[in-house]
């Protein structure tokens, strides 16, 4: 899990290009007037789903991890509260739907949470479960941009 932001300094360091290039995306875009919706960057290897949310407590949300790609979730405006795990393998998994990239998990030990703001982003790959859209505080209006990248591009 890699916790980030669009207004931090350039750093001397780059990203896996395809990472580079999903965070170049997000630099390049009108976010803020940006239509809820599936945007493609790369067909499906690379694209982004901006999304209206209402956050929601914390157990309330159901931790997730993807197998094929690696999630960047970035919010453009308000507050959401991001839970994160590594996976482990021992994890006891509450649904497992067949044919999708997702997979939720219950009664996590030693979770850890980051409040992401409006210019942030997280990364999380194949081996992270993460728990998002909560509420940092009480339920509020969250415009983010989830970036879905297949991990064999790395």
């Amino acid at each position: 899990m890699i916790l980030a932001s669009l207004k931090a300094a350039e750093c001397p360091y780059q990203y896996p290009q395809a990472i580079q290039k999903a965070v170049d995306w997000l630099k390049s875009q009108d976010l803020e007037a940006m239509e809820a919706g599936t945007y493609e960057i790369e067909g499906r290897d690379i694209y982004a789903m901006v999304q209206e949310i209402t956050t929601q407590p914390v157990d309330k949300r159901r931790p997730e991890k993807h197998d094929l790609y690696l999630d960047i979730q970035y919010i453009v405006s308000g507050k959401e509260r991001m839970g994160y795990v590594p996976y482990t393998g021992s994890e006891e998994i509450l649904e497992n739907p067949e044919g999708k990239d997702v997979c939720f998990y219950k009664n996590l030990k030693d979770e850890n949470f980051v409040d992401v703001t409006a210019g942030s982003y997280c990364v999380f790959f194949s081996n992270d479960i993460h728990r998002p859209g909560a509420a940092a505080g009480e339920p509020e209006a969250v415009k983010k941009v989830v970036l879905k990248i297949k991990e064999a591009l790395l």
